[in-house]
C-alpha cells in the first residue's frame, strides 16, 4: 500500500462529503417547501450515504493500519507522511476538514428546521384539542404526537420519521350512519 493511494482515497471521501452536503441543502429546501416526497427522497439518500461512509471508515482504518498510521488523526497526517507527499496531504486534509465542517453546518440547519416543524405540528394539534374552540371535538383526546423513530434525545437523526397520534376516545357508533357511504 502506497501513501498516495491513501491520499486518493481521502480525495474520494471529500467528494462524497460534498455530495452529502448537497443532499442536506436539498433537504432544507424540501422542508421549507413542505415537499414530503422530496424530503423522503433526501432522507433515503442520507441513509445510503451513511452506510457508504461507514464502509469507507472501515476501509480507511485498514489503510491506516497497512501504512502503520493507525491512531493518527487527520489533522496530524501531514506531519506523519513521507516528505514528498506532505504538501498534498496538507491540502487534502484541510479540504476534508472544511467539507466536514460545511456538511455539519448544513445537517444542523436541516435538523433545526425539522425539529421546528415537529413543534409546529404539535401546536396545530393543541389548537384543535377539546374545549379550545366551538369547532373542536367534544371527545377527550390528548392529541400528543408520539415520535416512534427518527429522533434520539429530542433531536432528529436523519432517519425517516414515524409519528403516531393515538385516538383514545373513539366511538365507532358515531360513524354508523355514514358507514357505507363512498
Amino acid at each position: 500500500m502506497e501513501f498516495r493511494d491513501y491520499l486518493t482515497f481521502l480525495q474520494e471521501l471529500c467528494q462524497e462529503l460534498d455530495t452529502l452536503r448537497g443532499v442536506e441543502q436539498q433537504k432544507i429546501a424540501a422542508i421549507q417547501a413542505g415537499n414530503l416526497e422530496a424530503l423522503d427522497a433526501c432522507m433515503k439518500q442520507e441513509q445510503a450515504a451513511a452506510l457508504s461512509l461507514r464502509g469507507r471508515e472501515q476501509h480507511r482504518q485498514k489503510m491506516l493500519q497497512a501504512l502503520e498510521l493507525d491512531g493518527v488523526s487527520l489533522a496530524d497526517l501531514p506531519h506523519r507522511c513521507p516528505p514528498q507527499d506532505k504538501e498534498q496531504a496538507m491540502e487534502i486534509t484541510q479540504q476534508i476538514l472544511r467539507s466536514y465542517q460545511v456538511l455539519s453546518s448544513a445537517q444542523q440547519a436541516a435538523r433545526t428546521l425539522m425539529e421546528s416543524n415537529l413543534r409546529r405540528i404539535q401546536r396545530e394539534l393543541d389548537r384543535r384539542k377539546p374545549g379550545q374552540d366551538p369547532t373542536a371535538t367534544a371527545r377527550r383526546e390528548s392529541d400528543t404526537v408520539q415520535v416512534l423513530s427518527g429522533v434520539f434525545e429530542g433531536k432528529t437523526i436523519g432517519a425517516p420519521l414515524a409519528m403516531l397520534i393515538p385516538n383514545s376516545d373513539q366511538h365507532s357508533q358515531d360513524y354508523e350512519a355514514i358507514r357505507y357511504t363512498p
